[in-house]
């Protein structure tokens, strides 16, 4: 996989019956995120940084990556908490299913201190991680809250081409479908 590009095929899941991924889970991780406003987001080519409302978020940016930030107009922002770790995450474009994406983990002030600019309600999953026969890691994340009984798998790949096998508890493939994204499910839920 080209680096700082994730490539992905995701799922609906039907939860209303058996859910092996919950006891043949490697992990189970809760997740709580939000998504910010792009166009408060600033790649700082002086500092070598990214800013959020002249906040710096990230640091020590190769002039590679400030390129590659400075080329997409309208970058996802999110910043993610796994236990205290807390992880900003910006995604461009999906093109099938590929799309560029960094990652950074940033200091728990910074992140507290800009979230609350948050422009949609918070997403809260628990995220299992369950491992097929094939050997590919499946990510299963049961939503929470507003969500609540929503239920996506997605599987990660080295190349959009690589072949898959899909588990039999995975329904309708929602990776070429728009509004299936986290982001769009956020802003979903500002329309109700």
């Amino acid at each position: 996989m080209p680096e700082n590009v994730e490539i992905e095929r995701r799922f609906l899941v039907d939860g209303r019956f058996e859910r092996p991924w919950v006891h043949e889970s490697t992990e189970c991780i809760e997740i709580k995120q939000w998504y910010l406003d792009h166009k408060e987001l600033n790649v700082s080519t002086v500092h070598d940084a990214v800013m959020y409302n002249n906040k710096q978020l990230a640091s020590g940016l190769s002039q590679e990556a400030s390129s590659a930030l400075l080329q997409e107009p309208d970058w996802t922002v999110r910043i993610r908490k796994y236990d205290t770790s807390y992880f900003l995450t910006l995604k461009g474009s999906r093109k099938g299913a590929a799309a560029a994406e960094f990652e950074w983990e940033i200091e728990a002030n910074i992140a507290e201190s800009v979230i609350d600019d948050s422009l949609y309600p918070l997403v809260e999953k628990k995220r299992y991680l369950w491992t097929n026969t094939d050997g590919l890691v499946w990510e299963i994340d049961e939503f929470e809250s507003n969500l609540a009984g929503l239920i996506i798998a997605e599987v990660e790949l080295e190349d959009e081409e690589a072949a898959v096998e899909i588990p039999s508890w995975a329904g309708m493939e929602l990776t070429y479908l728009p509004g299936w994204s986290n982001a769009s499910l956020a802003r979903m839920l500002t329309r109700q």
